[in-house]
């Protein structure tokens, strides 16, 4: 074997494990993907908004009945219905991924990139909504208090821009077929 030939076979594959390395960086973003797609069904289930109790009232004011306001519980994805989408998006991610791996194909990472944005939009949306209390999500959970994101909105917006960035790593290793 000639020079050039060993080299070109030593770019093309790993000389220690003869694997390629667009197989490699494809079997990390299916991982990648599959781990947003957990992290996002997780964060799902998790609190999405904390409470924190409004001012209590003055002593002036106690004869008034005006106690009686207490802040409202923190919520979940699924509770604000969002979360739902959450859960289907991080379902065909986890489903995409495993296909990627095993069929090579780019489609299945376009896929996974399209569920991402879904995620990341539902949740960027919930999170900008969280303090604004005339938004949809802040009249449909009826908060009472100062509202702030919670672990789980956090993880779910976390998860979604790793999913965009894998993908985008599942499109460029994968191979493009002409069929």
């Amino acid at each position: 074997m000639s020079e050039a030939e060993s080299r070109r076979g030593h770019i093309a594959t790993d000389a220690y494990s003869g694997v390629d390395f667009f197989d490699r960086v494809r079997s990390v973003a299916g991982g990648a993907l599959m781990a947003s797609g957990a992290a996002a069904a997780v964060g799902s289930l998790l609190d999405w908004v904390t409470i924190t109790p409004p001012p209590k009232v003055r002593p002036v004011f106690r004869n008034m009945d005006l106690e009686g306001v207490k802040a409202s519980q923190p919520f979940s994805g699924l509770e604000a219905g969002d979360g739902w989408w959450v859960i289907g998006a991080g379902v065909v991610m986890i489903l995409t991924a495993g296909l990627l791996i095993v069929r090579r194909r780019s489609l299945y990472a376009w896929i996974a990139l399209l569920a991402a944005m879904v995620m990341g939009g539902i949740t960027f949306a919930d999170f900008r909504a969280i303090g604004d209390l005339g938004s949809g999500l802040s009249r449909r959970m009826d908060i009472v208090g100062q509202a702030r994101p919670a672990l789980g909105i956090t993880l779910v917006a976390a998860a979604a821009l790793v999913g965009i960035v894998a993908a985008g790593a599942g499109i460029a290793a994968s191979p493009r077929t002409d069929t």
